[in-house]
């Protein structure tokens, strides 16, 4: 069961979310003051998986909650969606700033509302479970010296991601990497555009898409290349697709114009958590990392 905690000072606005994203797996806590979510997300701990968050509270303002939020040891990697009555350049920019997930206003887009809330809540369990399996196998790929692997599937990326992180002994950055694995797939060898990922999430069937298009001759024999080299003070990672590359600095921040998609932040990610350069025109991505 994942935990969805609301915090709005409006009962009404409460209510409201709790009607639009009502689903068989989520459990919903809520809190209508700073003061009752801090003492509701210290009890709650690590069951957390998502938070939305109010921009205006009658006690505190979202920003100087959102940073409380983020300094404690239990939000290490839960995601938190800001919502606000109105839009404001400068509210948007300082809750990304400070690590929110998305900026939402009222009105609710239902279908958008959850897209980004599902989404967040993936965002959250791909992490844990790719640092679990992380701290499963560190010890023995760690002892990996040089190595280049080849794979074509989403299940694959996921897996080399949980490795590569071990044998660097940065296991942290799993999620990171399999940002940049999974784009290498979807985006670079499967052709997916950004527009088309948009309404495949909507959908809920990008993953049926991936698995579809693996199967077409025209992307069958397409896979993804990474090497990995040590030296004493460092990790180098490469990634290589064979896509026509993309216009990588678009992407390294978000733009107002996407500000509200439900996805279009794994370059961003990547770039927070990793020392990373793109090779023009794109389809290559080397990432340098301290050696574990």
């Amino acid at each position: 069961m994942r935990t969805i905690v609301i915090v709005d000072n409006e009962p009404f606005e409460i209510s409201l979310l709790q009607q639009m994203l009502e689903d068989d797996t989520y459990r919903f806590e809520t809190a209508t003051t700073g003061a009752e979510a801090k003492e509701l997300l210290k009890r709650l701990g690590l069951d957390t998986t998502v938070i939305v968050l109010d921009w205006v509270m009658p006690d505190t303002d979202g920003v100087e909650l959102l940073r409380w939020i983020k300094s404690q040891p239990f939000a290490v990697d839960l995601e938190v969606i800001v919502h606000s009555e109105e839009f404001v350049p400068e509210n948007v920019e300082t809750a990304i700033a400070c690590d929110a997930y998305y900026f939402l206003t009222k009105p609710y887009d239902e279908p958008q509302l959850e897209a980004i809330v599902r989404a967040a809540v993936e965002s959250v369990e791909q992490r844990r479970e790719l640092e679990r399996l992380a701290r499963e196998t560190r010890d023995a790929v760690r002892l990996l010296e040089t190595g280049v692997f080849r794979f074509r599937t989403l299940d694959e990326a996921e897996l080399l991601a949980i490795h590569l992180a071990s044998a660097c002994g940065q296991i942290d950055q799993s999620l990171g990497l399999r940002e940049l694995l999974v784009n290498a797939v979807e985006h670079g060898n499967l052709g997916i555009t950004y527009d088309q990922k948009g309404q495949l999430i909507e959908k809920g069937s990008l993953l049926d898409e991936c698995r579809r298009r693996l199967r077409l001759p025209e992307y069958r024999d397409r896979h993804v290349e990474v090497t990995l080299e040590r030296d004493p003070q460092s990790i180098t990672v490469t990634i290589k697709d064979q896509g026509a590359g993309f216009d990588f600095d678009k992407y390294k921040t978000i733009e107002v114009e996407r500000l509200f998609d439900a996805h279009g932040r794994g370059v961003l990610v990547a770039t927070s958590m990793l020392d990373l350069n793109y090779v023009p025109p794109g389809n290559q991505v080397k990432v340098r990392l301290p050696a574990g």
